[in-house]
């Protein structure tokens, strides 16, 4: 986290000084999200001339990802009042930005980097807009104080020349009240600014999302289990290459007399697959000896722990198959769950302030302000339920509980 003292003045000098200190940690942004798009160390690794050298990338990374983020935010997130007071301008402002995916980029981002970034902007014709920002190009400066509260967000986009190759930066500085434009060389010297302007959203514009307390991605612990499970797999089919690659030992037995000779009748062999010998003669094949059973073993460990330390379970294991009751697969995702609950946490935060500065925006366009600490941030989290077993319980249960209780027990909603 990125604090200074609460009356620093606040300037584009000051942004590029931030800028070039984010930029000492973007190598480690980009390590993750090459291991998410399936660029993993495997595949730079090198051997000796001649040496099978499969290279095989099983993407853990992106499977880990792509199942916290559908599991966290497959479906939409509620916003219900809590008085029942009329909250329908938010909720036709996030409507309108489709907050809904830009939810899922959100969450996509803080899985991969353990961060993500959110930018309201206003068009003009005074429609509010929601916009996604890469972690590695984005971030907010605090104040020192125990509140820590944001004194401006920075998001800088590379320009690029007619020919395509880079010129410089655009940068967007948002403090409490305007935005400043400004733009830079490659080495980030300001070049051209712009005068700044207002932005009504009454704090500042840029969100960040924590993913957790250390500000982690999903699959960052177990990138080196990640590594082994790769360099096993490649070996497994170099092993497989080299066994087809077997040398042919030939014993007391002259193939000829010069090399070309040897080449020709090696050339026969090969060809015809058959070959002449006297009695005193033999030919085996010379081939490495490995034990698949031992190999899997030890696969399956790997596995095992990529799984165990991200939290996130493999669906196509068979503990998962069969109609398991609703307690046993709890416990089988309990970690996942629970792994899911902390993000839930930390991401009600960022909405509790974007919901805010919506809020704010829409009381200066006119419309009524609408008071964001009356709404409820709901989540949905698409667990397999054990329908038989739920219609079992209430029945059970039909002579104890009212209907509308026995209605919150159901898996999902009937209230239409």
């Amino acid at each position: 986290m990125f604090t200074i003292p609460e009356n620093t003045k606040i300037t584009p000098q000051l942004a590029v000084k931030f800028i070039l200190k984010h930029e000492l940690g973007n190598d480690r942004l980009d390590r993750l999200y090459s291991y998410y798009v399936g660029e993993h160390d495997i595949l730079s690794r090198t051997k000796g001339s001649g040496a099978s050298n499969n290279r095989l990338v099983c993407n853990h990374a992106k499977y880990i990802t792509d199942c916290t983020t559908g599991y966290f935010l497959g479906s939409p997130v509620k916003y219900v009042s809590m008085s029942g007071k009329d909250i329908s301008a938010v909720k036709d402002v996030l409507k309108r930005c489709d907050s809904d995916t830009q939810d899922i980029d959100l969450a996509r981002f803080g899985s991969i980097f353990g961060v993500s970034f959110e930018m309201l902007y206003m068009t003009p014709d005074a429609e509010i807009k929601l916009a996604s920002l890469d972690p590695r190009s984005a971030f907010v400066v605090y104040d020192d104080t125990v509140g820590q509260k944001p004194l401006f967000g920075v998001y800088y986009m590379p320009v690029s020349g007619s020919d395509g190759y880079r010129t410089g930066y655009r940068v967007y500085l948002c403090d409490r009240s305007t935005v400043r434009e400004f733009f830079t060389t490659p080495s980030f010297t300001i070049t051209q600014e712009s005068a700044p302007y207002d932005h009504y959203f009454g704090d500042v514009p840029i969100i960040e999302y924590y993913n957790n307390w250390d500000l982690q991605g999903d699959f960052e612990q177990v990138t080196t289990l990640i590594d082994a499970y790769n360099t096993l797999q490649s070996d497994r089919i170099n092993d497989k290459e080299q066994f087809v690659d077997s040398l042919l030992v030939i014993k007391g037995q002259i193939l000829g007399d010069t090399e070309e000779e040897e080449a020709s009748t090696f050339n026969a062999i090969k060809k015809y697959g058959v070959m002449t010998m006297d009695d005193t003669g033999d030919a085996k094949w010379l081939t490495r000896q490995f034990d698949e059973s031992s190999v899997d073993i030890l696969r399956r460990s790997l596995e095992s722990d990529i799984h165990k330390f991200s939290g996130v379970p493999c669906l196509s294991d068979e503990s998962f198959s069969g109609n398991s009751s609703g307690v046993a697969m709890k416990y089988k995702l309990l970690a996942f769950e629970q792994m899911t609950k902390i993000k839930e946490r930390y991401f009600t935060e960022g909405l509790k302030i974007r919901l805010g500065l919506i809020s704010n925006a829409l009381d200066v366009l006119g419309f009524a302000k609408v008071d964001t600490s009356d709404i409820s941030i709901i989540f949905t989290h698409d667990l397999p339920e054990n329908e038989a077993e739920i219609a079992q319980t209430v029945s059970l249960l039909k002579d104890i509980l009212t209907k509308d209780q026995l209605v919150k027990l159901l898996p999902y909603d009937i209230s239409d």
